[in-house]
């Protein structure tokens, strides 16, 4: 628990959100490189990405986030554990991975049985081919991150999806703040928004 406790306040979710990614195999904690680090994969282990437990760069790399060796980095964790569920929220990285679990986690109506977030881990990733036929059908919505790079990758796994036949659309927090003033970028942001602008996440969900 002291992991999950950990990893909620890193990234300013709940910590039920943390024990929802943890319960469904999205999250699992282990030492890389000789740190506590948090890992996001999924129940298929054909992706996985490390970053430390205490938000600091990995030696080396210059990054905080790392794609572990013999990871399909265009896989989106999750799509299998959710094939059943409706509706998807699409997402970049594994921050907004749990920023999806807390607003889920959050609805009003059961979100947990009703969406299932899947998570690309990078723009420039496309979706997987063999990972686009379980879309087919599906209800998706992509939560953009506000940079070119992340336009750019909504815009492709957009293309993607509409060329399977799901119901596709994109989340896009222009001229949202966080508490502090500044903008919001992505979606695990939206977890710091400003009281005045909350009213704004209002449908955030597909």
């Amino acid at each position: 628990m002291a992991e999950l406790e950990t990893l909620a306040k890193l990234r300013a979710v709940s910590v039920a959100a943390c024990i929802l990614a943890n319960d469904a195999g999205l999250v699992r904690f282990a030492d890389w490189k000789g740190k506590p680090a948090w890992i996001v994969t999924d129940n298929e282990r054909l992706n996985a990405q490390a970053r430390r437990l205490d938000g600091e760069q990995w030696e080396g790399i210059g990054a905080k986030a790392q794609t572990l060796p013999g990871s399909w980095a265009s896989w989106p964790l999750g799509i299998k554990t959710g094939a059943d569920y409706p509706a998807f929220m699409l997402v970049e990285g594994g921050g907004d991975l749990l920023a999806a679990l807390h607003f889920i986690h959050e609805h009003p109506e059961g979100g947990e049985a009703m969406f299932f977030p899947i998570a690309m881990l990078g723009a420039s990733q496309r979706i997987h081919a063999d990972a686009l036929p379980l879309l087919t059908g599906k209800r998706v919505r992509i939560y953009t991150h506000a940079d070119t790079a992340g336009r750019e990758g909504a815009e492709g796994w957009a293309a993607q999806l509409a060329g399977v036949g799901a119901e596709v659309d994109c989340a896009d927090f222009t001229g949202l703040r966080k508490a502090d003033g500044s903008p919001v970028k992505d979606l695990n942001e939206c977890c710091l928004i400003h009281p005045d602008d909350a009213k704004e996440l209002e449908g955030l969900l597909p």
